[in-house]
């Protein structure tokens, strides 16, 4: 089952992160609000087809997927648009890749789950391997709205991971608690209205092309990928999961490279590199062995630190 777990979270970001030529299609006619909220109305639509069953719940879950809707979907999606739409696309990625640190850091400090002694060194392969990936010609430059709303989402996403690891231990149904979730999603969305463009021209959905990556950007990124990565998050934990975010920017350069062709430079070459040592590292047994040994020298000699070799 962890095996399980592990790939569907693959699958899930391999997913999200593919889908970005119709983002990058679909931004051209649509505002991000527009796309964000015609996506979801499409996505709540396609599981409320597969699944069209109403989901009873206390009121204590209906807080729980209130929480989520608002951290997973309005929180991280509509900032994360925001902030592409007003900064460089490299520091956006960076600081979102950023959301499985706070993610472990908030599962610590709630005491969901322990750090493992390796997550810090991980981190910092994973997090210089995306910045060389991100690296554009003349370097990075800062918007702090943009960047803000940036880390804004990041913390967003690592709040709906542990929510969704809560939630998912005492589902019933996957499908219909995530269609909650993406309903109280889009009532998030709605006070954007009165601030943010929201005037979508629906004769633009005449256009095939159009139509057709709505369609696929909101079944696959508005339905499915949550789907497979609520299930992820209960077989292998919030932490682990989060891990597979770090892979998100080799997936859309890989992606770039055979549907935009656009060229790989040596710096993307190495960073890709980078990033994949620092999730095998984390995923790897290295963090365990450590602590056992760790744990046989404390025993051994209580009242003296274990000295490194």
């Amino acid at each position: 089952m962890r095996a399980l777990g592990h790939f569907l979270a693959f699958a899930s970001v391999f997913l999200w992160s593919s889908l970005y030529v119709s983002v990058k299609i679909l931004l051209e006619v649509f505002s991000p609000l527009e796309l964000l909220f015609l996506q979801f109305i499409i996505g709540y639509c396609f599981l409320l087809l597969i699944a069209p069953r109403l989901l009873k719940s206390a009121l204590k879950s209906e807080l729980y997927f209130l929480l989520a809707g608002l951290c997973g979907i309005t929180i991280y999606n509509l900032f994360l648009n925001l902030a592409m739409d007003i900064s460089k696309a490299s520091n956006v990625s960076v600081i979102i890749a950023t959301a499985p640190l706070f993610t472990a850091l908030l599962a610590n400090f709630l005491k969901i789950e322990k750090l493992s002694f390796v997550f810090f060194p991980a981190f910092v392969l994973c997090m210089s391997g995306i910045v060389l990936l991100s690296y554009e010609e003349g370097g990075f430059a800062f918007n702090p709205l943009g960047d803000t709303l940036a880390f804004l989402s990041a913390l967003g996403w690592a709040a709906y991971s542990l929510l969704i690891l809560k939630i998912m231990q005492k589902a019933n149904n996957i499908i219909l608690v995530t269609r909650r979730i993406i309903f109280y999603g889009i009532l998030g969305m709605l006070p954007s209205f009165f601030f943010l463009d929201f005037s979508p021209n629906l004769a633009n959905l005449l256009d095939l092309k159009v139509t057709l990556n709505l369609l696929f950007l909101s079944l696959f990124a508005g339905g499915l990928c949550f789907l497979l990565w609520n299930r992820a998050t209960l077989l292998i934990g919030a932490v682990k999961t989060n891990i597979y975010v770090y892979l998100t920017p080799i997936i859309t350069i890989i992606t770039s490279f055979f549907v935009l062709e656009e060229r790989l430079s040596i710096l993307a070459l190495v960073g890709a590199f980078l990033t994949l040592l620092g999730v095998i590292l984390a995923e790897s047994k290295i963090s365990k062995n450590l602590k056992q040994k760790l744990s046989q020298l404390l025993r051994a000699n209580p009242h003296q630190p274990p000295s490194i070799p």
